[in-house]
């Protein structure tokens, strides 16, 4: 099964742009600059915290230039570590879905073939911490049918014996429901989260209706919130507060939108399998 959220992968139309859009926000560093032949890209890797986000810019016709020609929006790929990344990947080819092999320990998974949402394995690594942000924690899909993929991508990923919670938002236009990796006090937080939009008019359902099923945001870790915060609206727009921490619009990076919370803030409000 997986273990961490540990990467992100973004289709850009100029690499050297986002880098420095996430360099100025969060001290990214650039730690790989090369020719992907599997995407027909470039991919420049980002130190980003412990985890890392790549960039794909496309060189040629591909299944990154797919993505943007077809104005999706949101994340290529999302990016798991796990300790033997070959069994997820042997599942996923079991269902039928085409896995890449780059490597000895990555395999990726187009959009193209997983309905719009990619997918990285890699085996666990750890990394020192670079710049503003401490790690991803959540990945987030968003879908027509909560239950539906729930239950798709639980079997994909090996995470049907673990504990997902379901919850509503008012606020943000959609049920929701988090499948957590870890689901004890004090684990981390790693976790999948998917939305089905309920209100036609919030963020959530115009992506539905632009994309179908896609990812929407991931979140990330951090005790920088307030120097970060101060990055973001000292040089543009694109910050929104919340009592949790904030949110980064997609605008500011390039297509993703990042939510950033403490661990000790939402170790302390998860839910856990337990509880009554």
């Amino acid at each position: 099964m997986l273990e961490r959220c540990d990467r992100l992968a973004l289709a850009v139309e100029d690499a050297d742009a986002a880098c420095a859009s996430f360099a100025e926000i969060f001290d990214t560093e650039v730690v790989g600059d090369d020719a992907d032949p599997l995407a027909v890209a470039r991919r420049v890797t980002l130190q980003w915290g412990r985890d890392q986000l790549e960039l794909y810019e496309p060189t040629g016709a591909g299944p990154v230039a797919r993505f943007i020609e077809a104005g999706r929006s949101g994340v290529f790929a999302g990016g798991f570590a796990c300790p033997d990344p070959s069994r997820i990947a042997e599942q996923l080819q079991a269902s039928g879905i085409e896995v890449h092999q780059q490597g000895d320990d990555r395999f990726v998974v187009f959009t193209e073939d997983l309905g719009g949402t990619g997918v990285i394995l890699s085996k666990v690594e750890s990394r020192p911490r670079v710049g503003l942000n401490d790690k991803i924690w959540q990945i987030t899909y968003a879908m027509p049918d909560l239950k539906e993929g729930v239950e798709r991508y639980s079997a994909l990923f090996g995470l049907e014996e673990v504990f997902t919670n379901y919850y509503k938002s008012e606020l943000y236009g959609y049920d929701g429901a988090i499948t957590w990796f870890d689901a004890r006090e004090g684990g981390v937080l790693d976790s999948l989260e998917y939305l089905e939009p309920t209100d036609p008019q919030a963020a959530v359902a115009r992506f539905v209706k632009r994309n179908s099923t896609g990812i929407y945001m991931a979140s990330i870790e951090t005790d920088e919130i307030p120097a970060i915060k101060e990055r973001v609206t000292s040089t543009g727009p694109g910050w929104t507060g919340s009592d949790f921490g904030g949110f980064i619009h997609p605008r500011r990076l390039h297509g993703l939108l990042v939510g950033l919370v403490t661990y000790a803030d939402w170790n302390s409000r998860r839910p856990l399998p337990d509880q009554d």
